[in-house]
């Protein structure tokens, strides 16, 4: 007798179960079930799965498993990272020196000055003092630093990487850096590579309702010297690190911001000499101040975004250093251009220079600011089509541009004598630019002084004969 499992129970089972899946379940050879179709999550195929395993005996060797997960499959995630670092420094420190054949006194407090050590010596003043005074007959030395630094550093990161729903995607920009080993040999102690820079390691999961589960951690180290370690073996750097490790579910487009810090840290210290260093005003010759002030904002945010392959055209024309071609040597040594825009360049245009970026195909594209012209033949401008500055042509007071010049003939036809010939006349324009205003009254137009000669006979037609 052979037993074979109930198909249609397990079908039952699964459309009651899980009824947003579309499964077939089709019996293979033996005790071997096959399942294939579409569910909307991960969940849904891991519940599907352990069912037929169940409905088998239990063992997953008999289970085929041909089930997807509906939707597209290729994530994009987009990653920010902006990081801005202010501080501010204010310190303070005075020291003197007196040194005569009678009197030697000093005050070195802030380490700016290192007393003459016999009577008509010199003292030595440190680097660090940026206001120094000395009184050679006097015998008198003094050393102030009165400094106020301040700082700010800016950072932006935007890693991006494509992965396939349920695969680790891992991006890395940076470098590594050579740090002492715990581990020592016969010449000394080992060196291992510790890597920084920006790295992005995620997981996401596509559901079919569009929903995209995302286990991100991005960090950003970078090599901090102040941080670091000397030994009798030599130094080794510290790292500053900025990461975040998290789990969200968003929908394809939408930005979350997954981690954020917003610290302030204050640092000041005060060393005086007692009862001198008390009081007022000429207690700052004896005292020493410092006062540090640091701010740090941080902000990480992710978009997901589901995304298939580009086409044929999609695919960008020229990439990142390709838009570009090496200078010849008139344009490297005489004009210092280190790269120049594709295409071919003419340097002289009869008198006029032609510029390398004119060579750029791109350049009609640009827009016009004013009366200058980006580009050959662009409307508006002032060049002409071998790129040369062309005068732009003036209107004329108390007429709009675009107004039609009035067509007004400047001499008689030619059977008229050129002595009789008027003179140009103004017509004034009204101020709306519609019509002409022609003067009127007795002193309108000017009558030539000039006689005009016998009007020349104008020549009849005779009329056509009727046909």
């Amino acid at each position: 007798m052979i037993v074979q499992p109930d198909y249609e129970l397990l079908q039952n089972l699964i459309r009651r179960t899980v009824p947003t899946a579309n499964i077939e379940v089709t019996p293979g050879i033996g005790n071997v079930v096959i399942l294939s179709g579409y569910v909307t999550t991960p969940q849904d195929a891991d519940i599907v799965a352990r069912l037929a395993i169940s409905q088998v005996g239990g063992s997953p060797n008999n289970v085929i498993n041909a089930l997807q997960v509906g939707g597209v499959q290729q994530v994009q995630i987009d990653v920010v990272i902006a990081s801005v670092d202010r501080n501010e420094i204010r310190s303070r420190g005075f020291d003197f020196a007196v040194n005569t054949s009678t009197v030697r006194f000093a005050s070195v407090l802030s380490g700016l000055l290192t007393p003459p050590t016999g009577a008509g010596g010199s003292a030595t003043i440190s680097p660090d003092a940026n206001l120094q005074l000395g009184l050679v007959p006097a015998q008198f030395f003094g050393a102030m630093r009165a400094l106020r630094t301040e700082g700010l550093a800016k950072f932006l990161a935007e890693p991006r990487v494509v992965t396939q729903t349920g695969r680790i995607a891992q991006f890395r920009a940076g470098g590594q850096q050579a740090i002492l080993s715990p581990a020592s040999g016969i010449n000394g102690p080992g060196v291992q590579l510790q890597p920084f820079g920006t790295e992005l390691d995620v997981l996401p999961i596509v559901y079919g309702n569009g929903h995209i589960w995302l286990e991100i951690n991005p960090r950003v180290t970078a090599v901090n010297q102040g941080l670091g370690i000397t030994t009798v073996f030599g130094s080794s750097p510290g790292f500053t690190e900025q990461s975040a490790r998290c789990a969200v579910m968003l929908e394809s487009g939408q930005t979350f911001a997954i981690g954020g810090l917003i610290q302030n840290s204050v640092q000041a210290s005060a060393a005086r000499v007692p009862v001198l260093g008390d009081l007022p005003f000429v207690g700052t010759l004896f005292s020493r101040v410092n006062h540090e002030e640091r701010e740090s904002e941080l902000v990480i945010l992710v978009t997901p975004r589901l995304v298939t392959a580009m086409d044929c055209n999609q695919v960008p024309r020229r990439l990142p250093g390709r838009e570009t071609r090496t200078p010849d040597d008139y344009e490297l040594f005489l004009e210092g251009i280190l790269e120049a825009p594709r295409g071919q360049r003419k340097v002289w245009n009869g008198h006029c220079y032609n510029a390398a970026y004119k060579c750029d195909p791109s350049l009609a594209t640009m827009p016009c600011v004013g009366n200058v012209c980006t580009g050959p033949n662009v409307a508006g401008g002032n060049c002409n089509a071998n790129g040369c500055a062309v005068a732009t042509p003036t209107v004329a007071a108390g007429r709009p541009a675009g107004f039609p010049v009035p067509n007004v003939p400047q001499q008689l036809p030619s059977n008229v004598p050129q002595e009789s010939a008027m003179p140009p006349v103004a017509l004034p324009v009204s101020a709306t630019g519609s019509e002409v205003n022609l003067p009127t009254g007795p002193a309108a137009l000017p009558v030539p002084t000039t006689p005009v000669g016998p009007a020349t006979p104008v020549e009849e037609i005779p009329d056509a004969p009727p046909k």
